[in-house]
Parts: C-alpha cells; structure tokens; sequence
C-alpha cells in the first residue's frame, strides 16, 4: 500500500501514527484519514462509491467518544469554516455571472458580425 500525504488547511503533512491507511475496495484508491473517521462512511475520491472508514485492529468506537468542550470547539470550528465557505461560493457565482454576462455580450456583437457579413 503507497503512502500519500494527507492535506490538512491547505498544507501537506505526513502521515501520522494516528492516521487510518486504507485502500478503496471498489477501485484501490489509497486513503489516509485521521483515526477519529473510523467506522465512518466516506465516499471514495476517485470513483465515487461509498466506502466505510476501517476500525484499526484493536480500537473500539468507544475510544473515539471526547468529553462535550472538545465537541463544541470542533463543532464551532466548523461552523466557522462553513460561513468561510459560503463566502467563497458567493463571490464565485457572482464571478460566474459576470463572465456569463459579459459572454452573451460576445454572442451578440458575434451574431450581429455575422449577420453584416
């Protein structure tokens, strides 16, 4: 099974001892995801198909439970993180639609030198 970096905020990291190292039954894309992904769903990045995290030999789903203050920083960092990308998908329509604008424009002095042609 090859290594792969895991990317973590943008920054390549190594894989970690706490990491989960696994293949993609379906189409053998290697996976490297934090341990606390075991027993989790996933969908595979390079074919699509639903594929569950493995539970490392020996670790019980139990292991994963964290106290309430570790779940709400984790949840109001991803809060945060969901606003941050709300924004960027905001200012990408807004992009999507001027270039979509300025393109029939194109269209049109096209059509129109097309038809003094």
């Amino acid at each position: 099974m090859a290594e792969e970096d895991t990317t973590v905020g943008g920054e390549s990291e190594g894989i970690r001892d706490t990491d989960i190292v696994f293949d993609c039954p379906h189409c053998g894309k290697n996976h490297v995801i934090d341990y606390r992904g075991a027993g989790l769903p996933i969908d595979c990045s390079d074919c699509g198909q639903e594929i569950l995290v493995p539970i490392p030999e020996g670790m019980e789903l139990t292991d994963l439970d964290m106290d309430v203050g570790e779940a709400l920083k984790q949840l109001f960092a991803t809060r945060r993180n969901y606003q941050k990308l709300e924004v960027q998908v905001q200012a990408l329509r807004d992009r999507l639609a001027r270039i979509q604008e300025a393109l029939g424009v194109m269209q049109e002095v096209v059509a129109e030198g097309l038809a003094q042609a």
